[in-house]
């Protein structure tokens, strides 16, 4: 379907002494039809930069990317241009991927006719906005009356308007409430399930790209240290390795916190309480207050109120 070959990004900054930053480094992908490779990879790794030069929306500085046996980077701009309608992005921000000022039916409608598909336009939009769970009546408003989770489904709506066979989801759950993560990643499912769609889908949550993936990458530096499947379950390099072990260590400290809250009910006093070593009845009952022990220093413990 879709395929990155020894791709580099590098930017420069600075006027007089340029600086050279290299986003991503050598990296070699590939993204068969129906497929979905989860980019793992901590802030500044260089996996959003990845997902936009396979999506031709940055320009490789070195390397190809073919799809669909056609190399794009070699492609003149009007060429390109009706390569793009079968590859799309949903971004981690949707309102960013909004005109505040149209409604959310001119912002469905726009890549329709940009690319001058907008026969039976109204039928169309309508099929789109229903097949994303939302109603006809939100074609009216305007995006600062949508939820977060409303307006990504707004953006996918947009998305799959030209019918695309590959999208980058770039962390398109990470600014919605977990009670809306869930319904969404089910969304994306279907729509993979039912249009045959490939995806890359970027994120640092190693939960969500347990679910997502059916193969995963992980991304440090610019480079893809790690690749293939159920790599959670046996991590071979020391950094994936460390997501893990940092996985684990996050879900005892929750288990620990679930288990106070059920021996004593409720848990409303210090936050530190449930590791801590010296805690006693008041820590897990009552909030500590900020205590100043000399001019210079100050401490929010019960051992030093």
């Amino acid at each position: 379907m879709i395929e990155g070959k020894n791709l580099y990004k590098i930017f420069e900054s600075g006027i007089f002494s340029k600086r050279k930053i290299v986003a991503v480094d050598g990296v070699d992908i590939e993204i068969k039809e129906g497929e979905t490779l989860a980019l793992i990879g901590e802030s500044g790794s260089g996996k959003s930069t990845l997902g936009r030069m396979l999506l031709m929306l940055t320009e490789p500085t070195k390397g190809e990317v073919i799809f669909e046996e056609k190399n794009l980077t070699k492609m003149k701009k009007s060429d390109l241009r009706k390569i793009r309608r079968k590859t799309q992005l949903i971004p981690q921000y949707p309102d960013t991927a909004l005109d505040p000022r149209w409604t959310i039916y001119e912002s469905i409608a726009e890549p329709l006719r940009i690319h001058k598909i907008a026969d039976n336009e109204y039928d169309k939009i309508k099929e789109l906005i229903e097949i994303v769970g939302l109603k006809e009546d939100h074609l009216n408003r305007f995006p600062h009356e949508l939820s977060g989770g409303e307006l990504q489904r707004v953006v996918i709506a947009r998305a799959m308007a030209l019918d695309p066979k590959f999208i980058v989801c770039d962390e398109p759950t990470s600014m919605l409430d977990v009670s809306v993560q869930a319904s969404i990643l089910n969304l994306l499912m279907e729509l993979q399930k039912e249009k045959n769609l490939s995806y890359l889908f970027i994120t640092h949550d190693l939960e969500v790209a347990n679910i997502m993936g059916h193969r995963m990458a992980v991304m440090y530096a610019g480079q893809i240290v790690e690749e293939g499947k159920d790599i959670l379950e046996e991590p071979l390099h020391p950094y994936t390795q460390l997501l893990v072990e940092s996985l684990k260590m996050e879900k005892e400290i929750a288990d620990t916190e679930l288990e106070i809250k059920k021996s004593l009910g409720f848990v409303e006093g210090c936050k530190y309480c449930n590791l801590c070593p010296h805690r006693s009845e008041k820590c897990l009952r009552e909030k500590p207050p900020l205590v100043e022990v000399d001019k210079d220093r100050k401490v929010r413990c019960h051992l030093y109120a």
